[in-house]
């Protein structure tokens, strides 16, 4: 028995120094995941999601949802929504201490896309809104304004600097709406499941790669297109400012090699034609049915993922040509700026009620790539009082000031030390996480994780 206990404590220490430490704005421990458990794929994509993004279990909710709401035409009732998905999540995250820490929801695969409202609005839409639903009016005209729409509305205005949710929160307080981006699609029109987890593969590899290819904004006097052209000038100018390489173009680029980004405005499109796009790109065609999967017409957003890129988005119903409903071409701007692709995609829609996006929303390729040390743990023994403190290691200028620490994945103390009585622990397997944040209105985190075992643990 001793023996085994060596082997586990050496394994244990094995693995925790192989953990990667990961770093980005938005952190793992902020986000609630929702799986479908009447779909065994669901279940699986939603784990594999949480095993790529360190996500803790306990941020892991199931619910059941019956087939009227996840076949064709993939909508549900703004009652249904309340009662099948809306109360049982909120409860959940309650129940398990995670309201404080809950910054953004991710839906699996097989859930309904769209609401029954008049008019209709996406399962983000009515997410982000916290389950009320705004004026028929300002969800037809796009007028509602969200609080996280960083600008600009008109040609010639400026926007508003890039800021991660935390930051958001903090100015928002209890107005902060609720953003959320769904895994994949796996419907009729949709992605395969291997698709869809090649997706998630994507965004967890550009973390930090800093990619070095081009964004390209297609102009070419499609209605769809005209809609939005006005921003791409501003957002090429932004971009070379922070190092990146953006194009406008007449046409739509063709076997390129080096895709980070692409804004085009057209019906039809055949993304695989594009070329080959980087870990962390994101692509959309602005159009009215992208996102209307059970409608043969137009190009549907999940070619995009199929063609490779890491995030996609569209419409669940007609929106018109309004640039209002779609993303703004700063997207870009935040994402190079260090947010991630989630917190870049809300800064960009300025009326996301309507709005579908899909793939990996923890995707962020300008993470810093600094690690995060956990000290106070013995090598020979992990129980007793200990005293922990986290302590970044960066080889660049930058300084950590938010610290916290989470056990099994809930926040229990803020600050860079912990003091530990695994003694008041239950027998067991716990995680201690240490997370780091910098300071500045862009707060890119980096963490690690340590694994305890508690007790004697048998053969």
């Amino acid at each position: 028995m001793r023996y085994v206990n060596t082997v586990r404590l050496l394994l244990t220490i094995f693995i925790s120094f192989c953990l990667l430490v990961s770093a980005k704005a938005l952190g793992p421990h902020e986000v609630l995941v929702l799986a479908n458990e009447a779909s065994l794929r669901s279940v699986a994509v939603a784990k594999e999601f949480c095993r790529l993004r360190s996500v803790p279990p306990v941020n892991l909710v199931r619910l059941r949802l019956p087939a009227a709401v996840t076949n064709a035409p993939y909508s549900i009732s703004p009652e249904d929504f309340t009662t099948m998905i809306w109360r049982p999540a909120i409860k959940a995250m309650r129940d398990r201490g995670l309201d404080d820490q809950i910054l953004a929801w991710v839906y699996s695969v097989d859930f309904p896309v769209s609401v029954k409202t008049s008019p209709p609005v996406s399962i983000q839409g009515i997410t982000f809104m916290r389950n009320r639903v705004p004026e028929a009016e300002k969800i037809r005209g796009g007028t509602y304004l969200s609080p996280l729409f960083s600008g600009p509305s008109n040609p010639g205005s400026t926007g508003y600097c890039s800021q991660t949710f935390d930051s958001f929160k903090e100015w928002l307080g209890p107005d902060m709406p609720l953003p959320s981006f769904m895994l994949g699609f796996a419907g009729v029109r949709g992605n395969s499941i291997v698709e869809i987890v090649a997706c998630l593969e994507r965004g967890a590899a550009c973390d930090g790669t800093r990619p070095t290819g081009t964004v390209y904004f297609v102009v070419d006097g499609d209605v769809r297109s005209r809609c939005r052209e006005w921003q791409y000038p501003a957002a090429v100018k932004e971009l070379t400012a922070l190092g990146c390489h953006a194009v406008i173009t007449p046409v739509l680029p063709a076997r390129c090699r080096d895709v980070l980004g692409l804004m085009a405005g057209m019906a039809e499109v055949k993304p695989e034609s594009v070329g080959v796009f980087l870990p962390g790109a994101m692509a959309e065609h602005l159009t009215s049915a992208s996102a209307v999967f059970d409608s043969p017409n137009q190009t549907k957003l999940t070619a995009w993922i199929r063609a490779g890129v890491t995030a996609s988005c569209g419409a669940v119903t007609e929106p018109y040509a309004l640039w209002m409903k779609f993303p703004h071409a700063r997207f870009y701007v935040h994402y190079a700026s260090g947010c991630t692709l989630i917190e870049s995609f809300f800064q960009a829609v300025r009326c996301p009620l309507q709005i579908l996006a899909v793939g990996d929303p923890l995707a962020n390729p300008w993470a810093p790539r600094d690690r995060l040390l956990l000290k106070g743990l013995g090598e020979t023994s992990r129980e007793g009082v200990l005293q922990l403190r986290a302590e970044p290691a960066s080889d660049a200028l930058r300084y950590y000031r938010r610290f916290c620490f989470l056990l099994d994945g809930k926040k229990i103390a803020d600050g860079p030390s912990l003091v530990l009585d695994t003694r008041k622990l239950a027998p067991g397997v716990h995680t201690v996480r240490a997370v780091a944040a910098t300071v500045g209105l862009v707060r890119n985190q980096i963490f690690t994780e340590e694994t305890l075992h508690i007790g004697q643990i048998s053969r």
